[in-house]
């Protein structure tokens, strides 16, 4: 199987940026909260920012005080205004599909809402049509089921739905959506995903009756005032440093602050699984949140079969694990992972495409992918396709070998990820 050539900086300590996904929603949520906010950790990439940059369009004051740090003035959901012009969410499926919902109950506001080349061709039928079930005025600009989105706000009404897919963003949607209508929402999914929104509700002062882990019910009233949100580095963007560190040759690994929220740990226990030496220390809770410390030790690894219930919780992971997996004795297969045909790029596609470039039998599959042991790989030059997990991924690999391999674009990491380079270079240089 491939060894790395890599040996990283002995006992190297990082943090890795804000974790988007709550950045999002401390945006959505200070918007929804009538008064001061201060949201600290805030990752400054462009899609949070485009989020942030939308809802000061519709009346909210943000004000950075510091590298992450922002303070934020609304005058509450009630008075938010239509926009006087089209919101841009540039490549945040995030972003555009939450807002959606929050802007879709509020009865005094009209926006169109778009975002770039990427995102537009992003399905979106699966937050128009419950959306619209709850009484909402919202549809495709183009009538193909993808943004432009055309919103009218109105008076939604008590909403029961049982999701067909584990999707936090949907999840999230529906809920923005109740929170800005003031209704009822019953909500049921196949399987746990990100609970993000839920633990920032809480934290609020929202509360939430549970029928199971995948069943639950939220009722108004939904007074929220504004308050800190602290966001913890994301255990998304340290995926990376995570298997990197694991892969090299020697080097032990220190990431602080990490976000360890139980729908978002998947990752760690298929490493593990897989034989990787991870230790989670300092473990505490901030903002509704568990965070700790994470210690990486380069590891042996070899396949292992991937359960269905754990893919919600690694589904934005699935890239960089499959970079572990050329590296794992009998190699990787991924199934039951049919929805990242719907992400940034349909990154099923995208990562064949880039492994059988680099010389890999692999087979692919409706929901997944699968190749065997990797002896060698082949120089080649990488395509992006416009999604920034799969850039990293692959400069990961980079790092990990002294084979020639090139991407063909990595400006999508500043996407999410600004300081990747930064810290990918700090790293590895001995």
């Amino acid at each position: 199987m491939l060894q790395s050539t890599l040996k990283l900086k002995q006992n190297a300590v990082i943090q890795v940026d804000g974790d988007k996904s709550i950045s999002h929603r401390a945006v959505l949520f200070s918007a929804l909260a009538k008064g001061q906010s201060r949201i600290e950790g805030f990752l400054e990439a462009e899609d949070p920012l485009n989020t942030m940059r939308s809802f000061s369009k519709l009346g909210v004051n943000y004000r950075k005080v510091f590298h992450g740090i922002y303070e934020v003035k609304s005058p509450g959901k009630t008075n938010l205004q239509s926009p006087k012009e089209i919101l841009d969410f540039g490549n945040a499926g995030t972003g555009i599909r939450l807002s959606a919902g929050l802007l879709a109950g509020l009865p005094n506001v009209s926006a169109t809402l778009t975002g770039d080349e990427s995102l537009r061709k992003r399905p979106m039928k699966r937050i128009i049509d419950p959306l619209n079930q709850m009484g909402a005025n919202v549809h495709s600009q183009n009538n193909d089921g993808k943004a432009p989105l055309i919103i009218h706000g109105k008076q939604l009404k008590d909403f029961t739905y049982e999701s067909p897919l584990s999707s936090a963003q949907v999840k999230s949607c529906l809920m923005l959506a109740a929170i800005s209508s003031n209704v009822c929402l019953e909500y049921k999914e196949t399987e746990l995903s990100r609970n993000h929104t839920e633990n920032i509700f809480q934290f609020l002062g929202g509360k939430i009756i549970y029928k199971s882990t995948t069943h639950f019910k939220i009722e108004p009233p939904y007074n929220f005032s504004g308050t800190n949100f602290r966001i913890p580095g994301d255990i998304s963007s340290a995926a990376f440093f995570i298997v990197l560190a694991l892969l090299s040759k020697k080097g032990k690994l220190l990431i602080e602050n990490i976000g360890l929220n139980p729908a978002r740990i998947g990752i760690l226990k298929v490493l593990k699984d897989m034989g990787a030496e991870i230790n989670i220390l300092n473990q505490r809770n901030e903002c509704g949140e568990k965070i700790g410390d994470l210690e990486i030790l380069p590891s042996e690894l070899k396949r292992v079969q991937i359960q269905k219930d754990l893919i919600p919780s690694i589904i934005d992971e699935i890239p960089i694990l499959t970079i572990a997996g050329l590296f794992s004795q009998d190699g990787f297969c991924i199934r039951y992972a049919e929805d990242l045909r719907a992400k940034e790029s349909d990154r099923i596609h995208s990562m064949v495409v880039n492994l059988r470039k680099l010389g890999i039998n692999v087979e692919e599959y409706n929901d997944g992918y699968e190749f065997g042991e990797v002896k060698t790989i082949k120089p080649t030059v990488i395509e992006s396709f416009m999604d920034h997990r799969i850039a990293m991924s692959f400069l990961i690999l980079k790092k990990l070998l002294s084979e020639n391999i090139q991407i063909d674009d990595e400006s999508w990491i500043l996407t999410s990820f600004p300081n990747f380079h930064k810290l990918l270079n700090t790293l590895c240089a001995i």
